[in-house]
C-alpha cells in the first residue's frame, strides 16, 4: 500500500489524472461504478507470464495533513467538516484519508474501482456520502508538466495556461468599444497609406456580380490589424529578444527556452487565475537547458505556488535543491522504497562535508546504484577503463567510482546505507588505509567482508602497480635528479615506495600509459582490481 504524505504550507487536496497537455482530468470515482479510472498496465505484473486481470488489486491511500494547526482555512475546514471527511490527528491537525483501490471482477469480468475516506486509524468512514467524493474533487488543484513542454501548444488561444490571459471579461462595454474604435483608426490609417489594397477591393467587388450577397457598396473590407478586441486577444503572440536585440516568437526559439517559457507561464497563470493551493508535478524540468541555466532554474520553481513533487536526472539541478526537500526513490528487486536526505542523520562537519564533495560539486553521486569507494584520482581514473578492457561498463550497471580522500570514507559509507546505495571500498595498505578498512569493518552488518573490501598488499595504488608488471612505466618516468632520490636497499617495500614517490608528479600520466600497454600488449590486469570490479558488476547484475 502506497501512502505518500502530501501538504505543506497550505492545503492542497489532490486526486485526478492529467493527459499529456498538464490538463488536469477528475478520474470521476464512483464507488462501485462501470468502469475503471486505472488502465491494464497499472497493475503490477511481477512476471512476463503475469495478466492484469490475475494481478494485485492496486490499494493507495493518500493522507492530506497540515503542518500546524490553522494552516487550512475556516472556508474549506467548513465545507470538508460537513461533508464529514474531515479528521482532527493527535497534535490538532486536520487530516483528510482517501484510499482507493481497483481490482479486476471476476463476475462482471471488468476492471473496477472503490473508494473511501478513512478515520486516523485506517477505517472506513461510514458517514461520509456518495457526494463526499465530489466535494472532495472540487476542493483538487492539481497540474502535471511533462518533460517534453512544447511551446507551440501551450501558447496556443486553447492552451490551459495561456487561455485565461487571452480574454476580455474585465473590459466594461465602454472601454471595449473605445479599443475598437482605436483599432479601425489604425486599420483604415494602414489600409489608405497602402495603394494596392485599392485594386484588391475593387476586384473582389465584382463577386456580387455573380452571387446575391449584403453589403452593397461596402462588401470588401481589409483588414491589416484584427479589428474585433476578441479577434486581437487570439492572435496574440508571445516574444523574446535575441541576441541582436530582435523580437523572436517564443517558437522560434531553442528547445530549452521554450520549455523555460513554459514554466515561467504556468507560474504567472497559478498567481493570477488559481483559486486555492495547488500540487503541482513537474518531470525533468530542466530538460534542454544549458548545465548553468539548469543551476539557475530552482530559484525559479521555488516561486511557483504549491507543493511541488519534482523528478528529474540532472545532478546540476539537484545541487541547487535544499537537501531536506530531496528523495532519492531507490528501486529494489520487489519494491521502490523513498529515501529522505534529510534522514542521513549527519553531524555539523559531516553535513558541510557531504555539501562540498557531494551536493555541491558531484549531486549525480546520488543517482548511483552503487558506488566504489576509493582513495584518490588514480583508481578514479583506471577502474572505469580497466572496466571496460574487462568487457564491462560501469556506468550502465550504475555504478560510480568515488574518492573519498579529501573527506572521510565513514561519511561516504554512512551516506550510501542511508539512501539505499549499496558500495565496496578499495582501500590502501598504509596507515590511513587501516583506519579506512576498521571503518568499513564496523559498517559491514549482515555484508561478507570479501564482497565489499579489497585491500592491497601495498601501501598505495601506484605500489601495487609497480609490483604487478608496470614498475617499466614508473621507471621510464625518473629522470637523471629523480633517480638519484630513490634509495635502493634490500627491502623492496621501501624501494616501491621511493620509486613512486619519485615520479608522484606524473602518476596519472603513468595511469594513461599503463592503460595502453593493457590494451595495446594483452598484459594482465592486477587480480585485486579485476575483483574489486567483478564484485560491484555481479551485484548490479544480480538487482
Amino acid at each position: 500500500e502506497l501512502c505518500p504524505k502530501f501538504a505543506r504550507k497550505q492545503m492542497p487536496l489532490c486526486h485526478g489524472i492529467c493527459n499529456e497537455n498538464g490538463i488536469r482530468k477528475s478520474v470521476g470515482l464512483q464507488r462501485n461504478s462501470r468502469g475503471c479510472a486505472f488502465d491494464n498496465y497499472d497493475f503490477h505484473l511481477q512476471d512476463a507470464d503475469s495478466e492484469p486481470s490475475t494481478a494485485p488489486a492496486i490499494s493507495i491511500r493518500l493522507t492530506f495533513v497540515e503542518d500546524i494547526p490553522g494552516t487550512w482555512n475556516k472556508q474549506q475546514i467548513g465545507i470538508l467538516n460537513r461533508a464529514k471527511i474531515l479528521q482532527i490527528d493527535m497534535n490538532g491537525c486536520a487530516c483528510i484519508m482517501l484510499k482507493v483501490g481497483a481490482k479486476f471482477d471476476t463476475v462482471t469480468q471488468e476492471f473496477i474501482h472503490n473508494w473511501e475516506f478513512q478515520n486516523l486509524t485506517g477505517e472506513p468512514l461510514p458517514t461520509s456520502s456518495d457526494s463526499a467524493i465530489s466535494i472532495f474533487q472540487n476542493n483538487v488543484l492539481y497540474y502535471y508538466l511533462s518533460a517534453l513542454r512544447d511551446s507551440a501548444r501551450h501558447f496556443d488561444t486553447k492552451g490551459i495556461f495561456w487561455r485565461p490571459f487571452l480574454k476580455e471579461f474585465k473590459l466594461t462595454k465602454e472601454k471595449r468599444a473605445e479599443i475598437e474604435v482605436k483599432l479601425g483608426e489604425v486599420n483604415r490609417l494602414i489600409i489608405s497609406s497602402h495603394d494596392n489594397f485599392s485594386q484588391v477591393v475593387e476586384k473582389l467587388n465584382e463577386i456580387k456580380e455573380v452571387v446575391s450577397m449584403a453589403g452593397g457598396d461596402n462588401l470588401v473590407s481589409i483588414d491589416a490589424v484584427p479589428g474585433r478586441l476578441f479577434d486581437m486577444l487570439a492572435k496574440a503572440q508571445v516574444n523574446l529578444n535575441a541576441g541582436t536585440g530582435a523580437k523572436i516568437p517564443v517558437g522560434r526559439h531553442g528547445e530549452g527556452t521554450q520549455s523555460l517559457a513554459v514554466l515561467t507561464l504556468f507560474n504567472a497563470f497559478l498567481q493570477a487565475w488559481n483559486s486555492g493551493t495547488a500540487i503541482v508535478a513537474m518531470e525533468e524540468p530542466e530538460a534542454h537547458l544549458h548545465p548553468s541555466a539548469v543551476r539557475a532554474l530552482w530559484k525559479l520553481i521555488e516561486r511557483i505556488p504549491g507543493q511541488k513533487i519534482i523528478s528529474t536526472h540532472s545532478g546540476d539541478f539537484l545541487s541547487e535543491v535544499p537537501s531536506d526537500f530531496v528523495v532519492r526513490l531507490d528501486r529494489q528487486p520487489s519494491d521502490t522504497i523513498p529515501r529522505y536526505v534529510r534522514e542521513i542523520g549527519l553531524d555539523e562537519k559531516r553535513q558541510r562535508q557531504f555539501n562540498y564533495h557531494i551536493r555541491y560539486s558531484r549531486s549525480e553521486l546520488l543517482f548511483a546504484r552503487c558506488w566504489i569507494l576509493v582513495e584518490g584520482e588514480t583508481e578514479m581514473v583506471l577502474l572505469p577503463e580497466l572496466a571496460r578492457n574487462l568487457g564491462k561498463n560501469l556506468e550502465r550497471s550504475g555504478i560510480r567510482c568515488v574518492a573519498y580522500r579529501q573527506a572521510d570514507i565513514g561519511l561516504f559509507i554512512s551516506v550510501a546505507e542511508k539512501m539505499g546505495i549499496h558500495w565496496i571500498a578499495l582501500t590502501d595498505n598504509d596507515s590511513q588505509g587501516k583506519k579506512d578498512q576498521e571503518k568499513v569493518h564496523k559498517s559491514l552488518g549482515e555484508r561478507q567482508v570479501n564482497n565489499v573490501l579489497f585491500v592491497m598488499d601495498e601501501d598505495d595504488i601506484e605500489q601495487h602497480l609497480c609490483a604487478n608488471g608496470f614498475s617499466k612505466i614508473y621507471g621510464d618516468l625518473l629522470s637523471r635528479q629523480t633517480q638519484s632520490d630513490i634509495v635502493i636497499t634490500k627491502n623492496y617495500c621501501n624501494y616501491l615506495k621511493n620509486h613512486t614517490k619519485a615520479v608522484s608528479k606524473f602518476k596519472i600520466a603513468a595511469v594513461y600509459q599503463i592503460l595502453d600497454v593493457i590494451t595495446e600488449e594483452k598484459i594482465p590486469v592486477p587480480t585485486l582490481l579485476v575483483d574489486t570490479i567483478n564484485a560491484a558488476i555481479a551485484w548490479a547484475e544480480s538487482r
